[in-house]
């Protein structure tokens, strides 16, 4: 294999994809009884299959990807990924506050009435740049291994709304 962009999956993710693992060793040939000896005699081999099939996966989800959502207790980060450039979208609360952004269930409205009563401050932020050198493929892989989702992008657009 030339180039491994993502990391392998691992075997909950694995899990999750089996129908389609199970079509990609037999597109390559293999059948059930095959992959058992391959992982018994051959694990380096097994290995492999497993990582060439999890840059297939990853590839595919991440080339869908338009935007992302990542949530921590008092700071909301929104993204939208371009072709070119990623953009962000931010809201910090400043201040002691019953709100959890981490809550994904809780509409704005509410949120914003809460921080309101609670006396917190939200600031709202914003950055945009150029995809990292390793490219946008990479670049938002790595904003997904630091724990972003994928989004619909209404956030994204709420808070864009609101700058």
């Amino acid at each position: 294999m030339k180039e491994t962009k993502f990391r392998r999956l691992r075997r909950d993710e694995l899990e999750e994809v089996r129908d389609q693992f199970v079509k990609f060793l037999s597109v390559n040939g293999i059948d059930a009884e095959s992959w058992v000896r391959i992982k018994a005699e051959d694990p380096q081999r097994a290995d492999g299959l497993i990582l060439q099939f999890s840059q297939i996966v990853f590839s595919g989800v991440i080339e869908r990807v338009e935007y992302l959502v990542q949530r921590k207790p008092h700071d909301l980060r929104t993204y939208r990924t371009g072709p070119d450039k990623i953009e962000m979208r931010g809201l910090l609360i400043s201040g002691e506050t019953s709100v959890d952004l981490t809550d994904s269930d809780l509409p704005p409205q509410q949120i914003f009435e809460q921080l309101k009563a609670d006396g917190a401050a939200p600031k709202l932020y914003s950055a945009e740049r150029a995809y990292l050198p390793i490219g946008r493929d990479q670049d938002v892989f790595l904003r997904m291994e630091e724990g972003a989702l994928i989004d619909s992008g209404e956030l994204f657009h709420l808070l864009d709304g609101l700058r």
